[in-house]
């Protein structure tokens, strides 16, 4: 669930998860790991909500080609267009799985 798209207040008792909550420095998250190995970011403006959603998207089904991961991702935006090394960084994780 994106956070702009729902109010806090609706999910008293949940658990949420943010980007703080998936790795520390020293031990990041493997998808944090690949989006750095990559170069998967440039301004940081999108790279909260790109790794969040890179790792729930290991937890759903999607197929196994850039283009499945891209469909998958087409909800979040980048605007300095990291798209391929977002992929590349997707799949990478994918490959460790």
């Amino acid at each position: 669930m994106n956070s702009c798209l729902t109010l806090a207040v609706m999910h008293e008792g949940d658990e949420i998860t943010t980007i703080e909550g998936i790795g520390q420095p020293g031990a990041l998250h493997p998808v944090q790991s690949a989006f750095v190995a990559h170069d998967a970011y440039q301004c940081g403006y999108c790279t909260s909500g790109q790794i969040m959603s890179a790792v729930a998207l290991l937890e759903e089904p999607c197929g196994p080609n850039d283009a499945d991961i891209r469909e998958c991702m087409s909800g979040n935006i980048c605007r300095c267009g990291a798209y391929p090394r977002i992929v590349a960084a997707i799949q990478e994780v994918r490959g460790k799985s």
